[in-house]
C-alpha cells in the first residue's frame, strides 16, 4: 500500500504567506472600490438635487431657504427645509417639510449623503449640506463673507461630507489624487461646478 506524501511545514508556511500577500493587495482595492462608488453616487445625487433646485427657482423666482443647526456643538451644518433643533431662523416654507418634495415634488425623495452617518441621530443629519448665500446674507448682514461667497460660488453651494466623513470643510475640495480617503468635501456651486474653490480674502 502506498502512502500519499503530506505537506511539509515549510510548504504550508509558503501557502499561508502567499494567501496573506494576496489578501493585503485585494482588501484595500475592494475598500477603495467602495469609496469610489460612493463618490460617484454622491456626485450623481448632487446633480439630481441641482436639477430640483433649478426647477424650484423657475417656479418661485428664488432658491429654497435653509435651516442650520450646531450638531453636537461641533460644526454648523446647513440643510434644505425641515425642522432642525438648535440654532435656526424660522421660515414659513419649512413647517417640517422639505420644499423640494412638498407640496410640489421637484424631486421624488431627497437623497441621503452616502458619507453621512447611517443610523446615528435624526434624519436631517444624513442630508447633503446646503447654503443659500443670498438668504444667509439677508439674515446675517454683519457677515459680508456670505455676500462674497455668493458672488464667487453662485447663489448656493451643496456639500457631501466626502470620504473622510467630516464636514462641512468649505475650503477643501475632495481630491482623489491625494488618496481615496483624502480630506475635503465633494461640492457643487453654480459658478464653480464640482470640487473647485475660489480663494476669498478672509
Amino acid at each position: 500500500m502506498k502512502h500519499s506524501k503530506g505537506f511539509t511545514l515549510i510548504e504550508l508556511l509558503v501557502v499561508v504567506a502567499i494567501i496573506a500577500i494576496l489578501a493585503a493587495i485585494a482588501v484595500p482595492n475592494f475598500l477603495n472600490a467602495q469609496v469610489r462608488a460612493k463618490v460617484s453616487r454622491a456626485r450623481a445625487d448632487l446633480r439630481t438635487i441641482v436639477t430640483a433646485l433649478e426647477s424650484y427657482r423657475v417656479d418661485n423666482n428664488r432658491y429654497p431657504t435653509y435651516h442650520y443647526a450646531d450638531v453636537d456643538q461641533a460644526a454648523l451644518e446647513f440643510h434644505i427645509g425641515g425642522k432642525v433643533p438648535g440654532f435656526g431662523m424660522p421660515d414659513p416654507d419649512w413647517d417640517g417639510r422639505n420644499p423640494l418634495t412638498t407640496p410640489i415634488a421637484y424631486i421624488t425623495s431627497f437623497p441621503h449623503d452616502p458619507f453621512a452617518p447611517k443610523k446615528e441621530g435624526p434624519e436631517y443629519i444624513r442630508q447633503f449640506l446646503y447654503v443659500n448665500w443670498q438668504y444667509a446674507y439677508q439674515q446675517v448682514p454683519q457677515r459680508p463673507q456670505f455676500f462674497l461667497m455668493g458672488q464667487a460660488y453662485g447663489p448656493y453651494r451643496l456639500h457631501s461630507r466626502g470620504p473622510n466623513t467630516f464636514g462641512p470643510e468649505p475650503g477643501i475640495p475632495y481630491d482623489p489624487t491625494n488618496g481615496v480617503v483624502s480630506d475635503g468635501d465633494i461640492t457643487y456651486g453654480p459658478n464653480t461646478g464640482f470640487d473647485r474653490f475660489i480663494p476669498l480674502p478672509f
